[in-house]
This record gives C-alpha cells, sequence and structure tokens, in this order.
C-alpha cells in the first residue's frame, strides 16, 4: 500500500547486534540488580538469565501480535503469567 502522506518517514527500527555478537547490558539500579539476582538463584550465570529473560519477554510479545490482542510492534502489558505447578524427578530407584 502507498505512503498517502509523502513526508511522512517510515520508522526505523534498531536492529539487535549479529549473532554471535557481544550485548552489553548495565545494571541500571538496585532493582535490576536484586532481580538478576533472583533469576541467578536458579544456578545460572548473569547472561543466561538475560538471556532467558530476553527469550521469555519475546515470546510474550510474539503471542500477543501474532494472536491480534495487540498491535504489531506495540509493547503489551503483562498483568499476570501462568506457572507450572512444580513436580520433582523422581528417579526409577526411590520408593516413593
Amino acid at each position: 500500500m502507498a505512503n498517502t502522506n509523502p513526508t511522512e518517514q517510515p520508522v526505523r527500527l534498531a536492529d539487535p547486534p549479529a549473532v554471535g555478537r557481544t550485548l552489553s547490558v548495565r545494571v541500571r539500579d538496585a532493582g535490576m540488580h536484586d532481580d538478576l539476582r533472583v533469576i541467578m538463584r536458579t544456578g545460572c550465570d548473569a547472561s543466561a538469565a538475560v538471556r532467558q529473560a530476553v527469550l521469555f519477554l519475546a515470546n510474550v510479545y510474539y503471542e500477543a501480535w501474532a494472536r491480534g490482542h495487540y498491535p504489531a510492534g506495540v509493547a503489551p502489558v503483562i498483568t499476570s503469567a501462568n506457572i507450572e505447578p512444580y513436580r520433582p524427578v523422581r528417579q526409577t530407584d526411590q520408593a516413593v
């Protein structure tokens, strides 16, 4: 579809770093430090924690846009998350 306003410039989206390149993230405040610590309690390092957080948020955005809940490019308001119940791994030799 042609642009009806010839003076309007298209929005240029920022590209993420190329695959394999490093990404620098500044821990901006104590709140972000504490949030990162919460994720790292699972045993991962800071890089893995950031990767997990980006993956989670990207999946939420993608699904909101793909299902038509929000227009593409508009950040959805996230009010809750569904959590699977914890099920400990049971080995065959456990008598439980």
